[in-house]
C-alpha cells in the first residue's frame, strides 16, 4: 500500500530535472507523482516516483517526441539518530560503489540512472523501478518458502558470485580496488552486532533443556557460544582463498524480486549496501537459515548446494573460467566450517521474520541497541525456540558443529 507525500518536494524536483536530462528528455511541463511504502522497513528514505517526461524540442524522431513515462526508485540518506546505528553513510557508499564499479559486469541488477555521494542527507541513488518496468515483485512468503523460490535465489546468487570470480581472474587489480573500497557495516570494533550475536546465540538451549536433551551437550554448547561474536563470527568472515568472492552481504528474501517466466522463477537482486568480500557461505547460510529453517536438513543441504554449485560452474564456463578452484568438495567443506553463520543470524532475526516485521522492528527502535537482546530472544516464542533447536541439530548432523565442539 502506498500513500502520497509532499515532504520531499523541495529537493525532489531538482533531482527529477537532473534525471530527465540524463534520460535525454525535456524538463518543460514535467509531471511526476510520488509515493512511499507503508508496509515495510527500510534503512533509507525510499520514494517511488512516476515521471512523465517530454521529448527534447530539437529531436526529429517522431517516436521520441511522445511523452515518456518513467518509473524510478529514489533512495535518500535518512535523518535521525538511527542512521548512525545502521551506518547509513557507509551503506550508501557501498551501494554507490557497487553500481559504479561492479554492476557493469553484473548486468542483472536494476539500472542505476544517477547516484551521488554527498555530505549528510544529500547522498542519493536513483534506480529503475524493476517491479513496474520488468514485472518483478516481492515474494509473498517470508519464511518456509517453496523450493522453486529457493532454487531460483541460489541460481542468481551463483551468477553473482561467478561474476566476482571471473572479475577476480580477468581484472584482478580493478576487482580488488573495488573490494578494498568497501566500508564495514556490521563487523567493526564498536558494533552493536556483538551484543545481538552474543545475546541470542543460545536461544535454542531453552528448547533443548525443556525437552530433556543431553545435558552435557547443552552445557558444552552454552559455554562455547558465550562469546559467539568474538570466537566464531569474526572467524567466519575471515577471507580464505580461493573461495572468497564478492558477497551480497544481506542475501534475504526482502532483497530480491521474482517473476515467473517460461515456467521458471527468475530473480533480480536489490539492495547492495552490505556487499563484502568473503566466503559464499555467508550468503548461502543466511538465506537458508532464515527462509528454509524447518526444511534445512542434510538431504536438503546436499541438494541445494549441488544446485548452486552446478549453476556456478555453468556461469564460470560461459565466461571461459575453469572451475578447478571452486570444486563442490571445497564448497561442501566450507559450509561445514561456516554454515553456522546464518544460524546465528536466524537466532536473532528469525522471530522477527515470522512475526509482524514492521511492528517488531519499530519496537526495537524505541530502545537502545544494547536493550535489543531481550525482545529479540522472545519474538515468536516457543515455536521459534523449537525451530532453531531442530535446525541446529540438523546442522550438527551435516557437520557444522564439528569445528566448535
Amino acid at each position: 500500500m502506498y500513500e502520497q507525500t509532499e515532504d520531499c518536494q523541495f529537493w525532489l524536483k531538482p533531482l527529477i530535472t537532473k534525471v530527465s536530462s540524463i534520460l535525454g528528455r525535456s524538463c518543460e511541463n514535467m509531471r511526476y507523482e510520488v509515493s512511499v511504502s507503508t508496509d515495510g522497513y527500510f534503512n533509507s528514505n525510499l520514494f517511488f516516483v512516476n515521471v512523465a517526461l517530454n521529448a527534447n524540442p530539437a529531436d526529429d524522431d517522431e517516436a521520441n517526441k511522445r511523452v515518456k513515462t518513467v518509473d524510478i526508485v529514489v533512495k535518500k540518506m535518512p535523518t535521525g539518530m538511527n542512521k548512525d546505528v545502521v551506518r547509513s553513510r557507509e551503506q550508501f557508499h557501498n551501494e554507490i560503489l557497487f553500481y559504479k564499479k561492479y554492476a557493469q559486469y553484473y548486468d542483472r541488477a536494476p539500472r542505476c540512472i544517477y547516484a551521488t555521494e554527498e555530505p549528510s542527507t544529500d547522498t542519493v541513488i536513483v534506480l529503475e523501478n524493476v517491479a513496474n518496468k520488468r514485472g518483478y515483485s516481492m515474494c509473498k512468503w517470508k519464511y518456509d518458502i517453496p523450493m522453486e523460490y529457493t532454487l531460483a535465489a541460489l541460481r542468481e546468487i551463483a551468477r553473482f558470485h561467478a561474476t566476482a570470480y571471473t572479475m577476480k581472474r580477468t581484472r584482478e587489480k580493478e576487482f580488488f580496488d573495488c573490494v578494498n573500497a568497501i566500508e564495514e557495516i556490521r563487523f567493526y570494533p564498536e558494533t552493536t552486532y556483538r551484543v545481538l550475536f552474543n545475546g541470542t546465540a543460545t536461544r535454542s538451549l531453552s528448547s533443548f533443556r525443556k525437552q530433556g536433551y543431553d545435558k552435557e551437550f547443552c552445557d558444552k554448547l552454552e559455554a562455547r557460544l558465550a562469546n559467539t561474536y568474538e570466537d566464531l563470527i569474526l572467524k567466519f568472515i575471515e577471507v580464505e582463498e580461493p573461495l572468497a568472492t564478492l558477497c551480497h552481504g544481506d542475501f534475504t528474501i526482502n532483497n530480491m524480486l521474482f517473476k515467473k517466466e517460461s515456467d521458471e522463477q527468475k530473480v533480480i537482486l536489490i539492495d547492495f549496501a552490505m556487499i563484502r568480500y568473503g566466503s559464499p557461505i555467508l550468503d548461502l547460510s543466511t538465506f537458508l537459515c532464515l527462509h528454509c529453517a524447518r526444511d534445512l536438513d542434510k538431504v536438503m543441504l546436499d541438494n541445494v548446494l549441488r544446485a548452486y554449485h552446478d549453476f556456478l560452474i555453468q556461469c564460470l564456463q560461459e565466461n571461459d573460467i575453469d572451475g578447478e578452484d571452486y570444486s563442490y568438495e571445497a564448497l561442501y567443506e566450507d559450509y561445514k566450517k561456516k554454515g553456522l553463520f546464518g544460524y546465528f543470524i536466524a537466532s536473532y532475526f528469525l522471530g522477527v521474520q515470522m512475526c509482524n516485521l514492521k511492528r517488531e522492528i519499530e519496537c526495537c527502535g524505541k530502545i537502545t541497541p544494547t536493550e535489543w537482546t531481550a525482545p529479540l530472544r522472545q519474538f515468536g516464542g516457543e515455536e521459534v525456540d523449537e525451530v532453531l533447536a531442530n535446525m541446529l541439530l540438523k546442522l550438527k548432523e551435516f557437520g557444522c558443529l564439528d569445528c566448535i565442539l
